[in-house]
Parts: structure tokens; C-alpha cells; sequence
């Protein structure tokens, strides 16, 4: 970590810590609904359900800064280990620990002494035996290699001023097939110059976002595949009116520029079990193998086999399976089976990556098919309109 992090990171010990203290003395975390912005922060707001918050202890609910609930999209499996970036007061690790089960473990990792001291006391609050805390960055996660199957984190890794070191660790640690499944704030578009600068937003999870292409990008460079985001929220100028306020900043300034350019997003990636990655696309019926032939193809399906091609050249195995000529690959794979048997043929274009369905209904742009694969590729642009059974057998497949 250079020099010019040194400041940045001492501040982010120093608002969290002071948020840990406040939470042990009875007070609320730095945005919590008795924190220092009360009730006007809209990333950190009703993040929980009440079962969820009604089972920890109050001072783990309290003290959660984050921006999503990554133990709720994250497919956890009883016996299973997971490893919390930046876990903070330990919310989602004591979530966690009751999702992996007595077999699994959870752990926790962190750099301010306060947060950690205060998650310690949770987990004995809790009665979590299943669960370990541990000092330390998350540019530098002190596990071993390939001894996690799980990494979640909360609003954490856009605090750090070196995001491609934290992917690079979490894939080390991570075991051949394990997943990344993070909440973070992500940026739609261009940011003022205002906001980046602005060191309270930083520690708000807003400043130090990356762009989602970006944002992709450091993923694939790390060696993940299957990259994939989901928006959870979406924040609008309203929405952070008092939020600007109390970071003195203008809303009537600064709101309109950021409407709608930031959002909370799940963010999936997979560490591959092998070095190859394997595409399959599984097409309707069509009477060649890609549908491009004949008098009037369907003008997408030039664009979708050249984007396959390109793919090819980056050392991805691409396999495409068309259901008139190729049935029995369709009722030998369980995944497409079973979406057959539920959706029937609106199912179809469907999309695999190494065996895990990322797609259905629809024929993704080249950045998207990158993306998921693993792979660089230019700025994404729109996605190809859904087809219907009938536009799919258009032309010379109708």
C-alpha cells in the first residue's frame, strides 16, 4: 500500500472504530438510525429483515454499515466455510455461522481493534462457536490459500484504495470452484469530481466505488469467471437529499448530477475449477446449428455466432446445441431439463457457464458472454431483446 492510502486508510479506522465505541456505549453505528446521520443515509437503511435482526444480539444490527445482505443472496451450504471482508460488527458472519451449520465455520475479517472487539462480544452474546474474528486487510487476508468456499462482504471493498490486491486475495483463498458473493455500491455513469474527493462519502461506501465495468474488468484480470450483478438498490437524488447534507455537500448541486448513478449491487463471481472455461448454448430449434443460414436469419444471430467465434479466440470452449438437431443434449443436461420442464421452450436461448445456468430467453451482448467467462472485452452495450419462440424461428428456422 503506497503512501498516499496511509491517510485515507487511518481515517477509515478512526469513523469506524469511533462507530464501534458508539454502539458499545449504548449510541448507534455512524449511519445507523442514532448514528451521526440519523435517519437520512438510504444505503444503510432496512438492510435486514426482522427475523434476521430479531435473532442477533443488538449491537451486531446496530453496528452495520453496509450496503445490501449479501447472507441473503449468497447460496450458503450447511458444512461450508465463509469468509466476511471487513465483517465489522459481525452481522453477516453470525448470519453466516447459522447457514454453513456446527460443521462450517465463519469467519471474520477486519482492521480496526473496536470493530473487533465489539464482534468478539457479539459472537459469545450469539453463542456462536463456529465463528473466528481475525485482525487484519483485506488487500492481505491472512488464510491460506484455497481454504474458503465462500467470500462475502458488505460495502467494504470500495474502501479500499487497492481494489485489484483485495481480488487477487480473495481468489487465492478462495477453493477451485468457490464464490464471491459481495454487496457494494457500484457507478452508473460519470461522478463529480465533488463526490470522489469527499472523504465522508468514502467512508459512506459512495466515493471509492467502481464503475461496473470496471468494476468487471479487475474481476476478470484476478481470474474469476462468471461475473455477474444484480441491482439491489438504486439511489436517486431525493433519496440522498440529507445524506449530502450532513456530508456538506449542496443537494440541489449535487443531486442532480448523481440521480440514479449509483447503485447497490450483488456481485457474483466464481473461482474456476479447471483453467478452461466451458460456454454451452442451448438454442431453440433452428434448422442449422447457429441460424444464421437461409434467406432471412434473424438479424441478431450473425452478431451472437461472431461474438461465440470471438470468444473462441480467448480460449473459452464454446459449445452450441440446437434443439431440432441436438434433443438429446437437452434432456441430458438436468439444469436445461428442468427449465423445460417449468418454462417450456421460453426457456431457450439458455446459457451455461462451466455447468452453472447465467442466462435463459435471451442472446447476451460480447461484453456480457466476457464477462461471465471470465474474459476482457470492450464497454458494455445494450442487450439483445428477448426473443420469442417465433422470432427465434424466424427466416430460414421457421
Amino acid at each position: 500500500m503506497n503512501e498516499s492510502t496511509v491517510p485515507m486508510k487511518e481515517t477509515i479506522q478512526q469513523k469506524y472504530g469511533e462507530a464501534a465505541r458508539r454502539v458499545s456505549s449504548g449510541g448507534g453505528g455512524c449511519c445507523s438510525a442514532s448514528g451521526a446521520f440519523g435517519d437520512v443515509d438510504p444505503i444503510t437503511k432496512d438492510l435486514y429483515s426482522a427475523d434476521q435482526s430479531s435473532a442477533l444480539p443488538e449491537e451486531a444490527v446496530l453496528a452495520s454499515l453496509g450496503c445490501g445482505n449479501p447472507t441473503a443472496l449468497a447460496d450458503l451450504k450447511p458444512g461450508e466455510t465463509v469468509l466476511d471482508l471487513g465483517s465489522g460488527g459481525g452481522i453477516d458472519v453470525l448470519l453466516s455461522a447459522k447457514r454453513v451449520g456446527p460443521l462450517g465455520r465463519a469467519y471474520g475479517l477486519d482492521m480496526t481493534d473496536d470493530m473487533l472487539a465489539l464482534a468478539r462480544e457479539n459472537q459469545q452474546r450469539a453463542g456462536a462457536t463456529n465463528v473466528e474474528f481475525l485482525k487484519g486487510d483485506i488487500e492481505q487476508i491472512p488464510l491460506p490459500d484455497a481454504s474458503v468456499d465462500v467470500i462475502i462482504s458488505n460495502c467494504v471493498i470500495n474502501l479500499s484504495a487497492d481494489k485489484d490486491r483485495v481480488f487477487e486475495e480473495a481468489y487465492r483463498v478462495l477453493k477451485p470452484g468457490g464464490r464471491l458473493a459481495v454487496s457494494d455500491v457500484v457507478v452508473r455513469g460519470e461522478v463529480p469530481v465533488e463526490v470522489r474527493r469527499n472523504v465522508e462519502l468514502w467512508i459512506g461506501c459512495v466515493a471509492g466505488a467502481l464503475e461496473e465495468g470496471e468494476y468487471a474488468l479487475k474481476l476478470a484480470k484476478a481470474g474469476f469467471q462468471g461475473i455477474d450483478f444484480e441491482a439491489t438498490r438504486i439511489y436517486r437524488a431525493a433519496d440522498a437529499k440529507a445524506f449530502l447534507q450532513c456530508s456538506g455537500l449542496d443537494p440541489e448541486t449535487i443531486g442532480p448530477a448523481i440521480d440514479g448513478k449509483f447503485a447497490s449491487m450483488f456481485v457474483r463471481a466464481r473461482k474456476p475449477v479447471t483453467g478452461q472455461t466451458i460456454v454451452d448454448v442451448f438454442d431453440p430449434a433452428m434448422c442449422c446449428s447457429t441460424g444464421v443460414c437461409g434467406p432471412a436469419p434473424d438479424p441478431f444471430l450473425p452478431r451472437f455466432a461472431a461474438d461465440l467465434e470471438w470468444l473462441a479466440t480467448q480460449g473459452v470452449v464454446v459449445r452450441r446445441h440446437n434443439l431440432s438437431q441436438e434433443p438429446g443434449a437437452f434432456a441430458e443436461n438436468a439444469i436445461v431439463r428442468a427449465a423445460l420442464t417449468t418454462d417450456g421452450t421460453g426457456c431457450l436461448p439458455m446459457i451455461l457457464v462451466n455447468g452453472e445456468a447465467v442466462s435463459q430467453g435471451k442472446y447476451p451482448m460480447r461484453y456480457t458472454l466476457a464477462r461471465w467467462a471470465g474474459v476482457a472485452a470492450a464497454k458494455p452495450g445494450l442487450e439483445l431483446p428477448l426473443l420469442s419462440n417465433q422470432a427465434a424461428g424466424s427466416g430460414c428456422c421457421s
